[in-house]
């Protein structure tokens, strides 16, 4: 009963944790476009778009390297008071309402049929149930949203929650988020200019994404472009690493089990001293005893794993 408790808990620490690390491959990897904001991904925090260069992905949509994009400020961070603590901080993404995003949108948890589009108006925000959870807030709450930017500049506005969604879409792999539309961010203070550090883009397929980020980084060598295909990749080794930790995790916990089961051998064997001993007086050598009961614990191993492959698989089958 140990010996076979022992196996079964060194399997099925192997198999949660292979379970785990294909929930984190697929968490990672299944809306890398999504995550990415798109096909290709601009960014330039050192010098930030202007309003200008924007003018230049017009260009583009138009002559049809690019079928849509969306410019938006993601690397800000928001607070509730005049500093931003661990508890007191979340990500505030400045959007333009009428292109946000390119990709799949967040789901609505409040209003169900909310859209981006039509909540982002009038300092309305969108904030997503972390955020909910964090400051204990619900839809109609209204609070002062401190926003900064990494180059220092901050802007203090006031701000009424109109919907919550998901972490999923364009949000995926985001936490703590609040959507606040450009038109409001600017209007909190008109004189200072309009300024993007990120391009969402799509294209129709991978030859346009090829020409586009060739374009795009002709146009703005400072910038920097991030394909799907390269989040995916970068996602993947990440995701990789992961796996063979939890499969040597999963290995030790095995081991641990095998512990157990040489314990039981161990046991088991003590208590057949007198046919040892009987075998010896026999003519049984050391050696021999050896492979006789070393035949017997193999026999026992090759006949204990097929019926327990045979029970695993007719399992499987019934689940």
């Amino acid at each position: 009963v140990l010996a076979v408790f022992c196996v079964a808990v060194g399997v099925m620490a192997i198999v949660a944790l292979q379970l785990v690390g294909l929930m984190i491959n697929n968490a990672l990897t299944s809306n890398v476009r999504d995550a990415n904001g798109g096909d290709i991904a601009v960014t330039s925090s050192i010098k930030p778009f202007t309003q200008s260069d924007l003018s230049y992905f017009d260009t583009l949509k138009k002559n049809g390297t690019i079928t849509a994009y969306t410019s938006l400020l993601a690397n800000t961070t928001g607070s509730t008071s005049n500093s931003a603590t661990v508890n007191n901080a979340f990500t505030a993404e400045v959007v333009n309402p009428s292109t946000f995003p390119v990709v799949t949108p967040p789901t609505f948890v409040t209003p169900s049929n909310g859209k981006i589009s039509t909540l982002l108006t009038n300092k309305q925000v969108i904030v997503d149930q972390t955020f909910i959870d964090q400051y204990h807030k619900k839809v109609g709450d209204a609070f002062d949203a401190h926003i900064a930017f990494n180059n220092g500049s901050a802007r203090i506005i006031h701000v009424t929650i109109a919907g919550i969604v998901t972490d999923s879409g364009a949000l995926a792999q985001s936490s703590d988020d609040m959507l606040i539309s450009n038109t409001d961010y600017s209007a909190a203070d008109p004189k200072a200019p309009v300024l993007y550090d990120t391009v969402d883009v799509t294209t129709p397929d991978q030859a346009h994404i090829n020409q586009a980020v060739k374009a795009i980084q002709g146009q703005f060598p400072i910038a920097s472009t991030r394909t799907a295909a390269d989040a995916l990749k970068s996602q993947q080794a990440q995701v990789d690493f992961i796996k063979k930790f939890l499969e040597i995790a999963g290995l030790l916990a095995l081991l641990i089990g095998g512990v157990g089961i040489v314990n039981t051998m161990q046991v088991l064997l003590s208590r057949r001293k007198i046919e040892i001993a009987m075998l010896k007086t026999t003519g049984y050598r050391r050696f021999d005893l050896y492979l006789l009961f070393g035949l017997e614990a193999g026999l026992l191993g090759l006949l204990g794993g097929i019926v327990g492959a045979l029970a695993s698989i007719g399992l499987s089958y019934l689940v």
